[in-house]
């Protein structure tokens, strides 16, 4: 592999898709091989936008010597199944976060990481943006003070005649699975451990469309030195996603917060503005960032690690089983 480029194949065609290959266009040591989906058809028109060379059915991509890595970008149900099967095949695997829709799912596909000497990440693309190692770098060095809080938010609004997997139980729907992990992410990169509690509440069956999911919902976690994270999530609300870091000197401002490309600090009254814009190598292509985290991954598996550094597993395992906890209150599982 030290002689070739990393090569990867997409099992899944689902619409992120079309975000994601704007990344890794801007990637040189991968190769894109081959697409495969439930219906040829879909998997078929990704190729044919993309450029890519194969269209290959879920069992011929698993058998598949040529590559290396998938990337499963399917609904958050499929998320095991996919990528158990995929690591059983010897195949390395970056699935979609939630990389499953409960802990012991993760623990079952962590296991088999483990078991078949592949490499495993869930693909929370905040970690890998520079303005959160930026962030990182704030909260080290005591830039503003003793961290006391994290105030963030992520809901969107659906439309009223949207049907999908984002309003369906059957599908895990719902905000906190799908964007309500971010919030819990961030709170990881914030503290670094996990919270000592979480309580919250949320919105069910409580619009017009009679929906069995979180429409919306708000939750705090507690941490052991006092400290507190704020979150709300949603799909049938908009709210605005920026991220506020409260220290004992100052506080960090991150529009944004789970693709962000500038960070505002502010200390003793004065705010200075930084910015991190994407690189673009690709004319005619704008990536979101996605290029970081495919980066991240190609240098995990050059280095025959089983879990990114990063991303671990104990992060990925951590923020399922705080989903776990607030789901189980709000009688969602």
């Amino acid at each position: 592999m030290a002689e070739r480029k990393i090569r990867w194949g997409l099992l899944g065609a689902g619409v992120i898709l079309n975000r994601w290959m704007q990344g890794a266009l801007q990637v040189d040591d991968m190769e894109i091989c081959a697409v495969s989906s439930r219906t040829e058809r879909s998997a078929r028109a990704m190729a044919e936008k993309w450029n890519i060379p194969q269209v290959m059915t879920f069992e011929e991509m698993l058998d598949c010597g040529d590559i290396d890595v998938v990337y499963v970008p399917v609904p958050h149900d499929a998320h095991k199944e996919l990528a158990i099967r995929a690591m059983n095949a010897g195949k390395h695997v970056l699935v979609e976060k939630p990389a499953a829709v409960c802990a012991e799912d993760f623990r079952q596909m962590s296991e088999c990481a483990r078991s078949n000497g592949v490499f495993l990440m869930e693909a929370c693309w905040t970690y890998f943006f520079p303005a959160i190692g930026f962030v990182q770098r704030c909260l080290e060095e005591g830039t503003i003070g003793e961290v006391r809080a994290l105030n963030c938010a992520f809901s969107f609004r659906v439309p009223d005649e949207y049907e999908g997997r984002l309003t369906r139980p059957e599908n895990a729907g719902g905000g906190l699975l799908d964007v309500g992990v971010y919030d819990l992410h961030m709170a990881q990169i914030v503290y670094g451990r996990d919270p000592v509690s979480i309580r919250g509440t949320a919105s069910v069956n409580t619009d017009h469309l009679h929906l069995m999911v979180d429409e919306q919902a708000a939750f705090i976690a507690q941490y052991d030195r006092g400290e507190l994270a704020v979150m709300s999530s949603g799909i049938r609300t908009d709210m605005l996603d920026t991220a506020f870091i409260y220290g004992t000197e100052g506080y960090i401002t991150v529009p944004r917060f789970w693709s962000p490309d500038r960070v505002q600090v502010t200390r003793e009254g004065e705010t200075a503005e930084y910015s991190f814009p994407v690189e673009q190598k690709v004319q005619g292509l704008k990536d979101e960032g996605y290029q970081y985290e495919i980066r991240h991954v190609n240098a995990c598996i050059r280095k025959g690690l089983t879990q990114s550094p990063v991303v671990t597993h104990a992060r990925t395992l951590s923020v399922l089983s705080q989903c776990d906890s607030l789901r189980k209150d709000w009688h969602l599982v």
